[in-house]
């Protein structure tokens, strides 16, 4: 698939995305009839469960950048050293 319509597809899809929220605050509903509550409500509701999950996505992906470049570092002085 040609790079152009992936951008295109890519770019109605965040319009659609920012739709879903934006729909509701002008006045038409669509989808948040059926599900009993706003879609803002839900967007709100999906972020206050996932908030602790990508807390604890990113320490490890943080710890374990850092845990790399420790590894890295230690390799490095290693390598020096034979040199010398």
């Amino acid at each position: 698939m040609n790079s152009a319509i992936k951008l295109i597809i890519g770019l109605i899809v965040f319009i659609a995305g920012i739709y879903w929220y934006a729909a509701p605050v002008f006045g038409q509903y669509g989808l948040a009839m059926f599900l009993g509550r706003s879609t803002f409500s839900a967007m709100v509701t999906v972020f206050a469960g996932v908030f602790g999950l990508a807390l604890i996505v990113l320490g490890l992906i943080i710890a374990w950048i850092e845990y790399e470049d420790l590894r890295w570092e230690s390799k490095e002085k290693k390598a020096t050293k034979k040199k010398k």
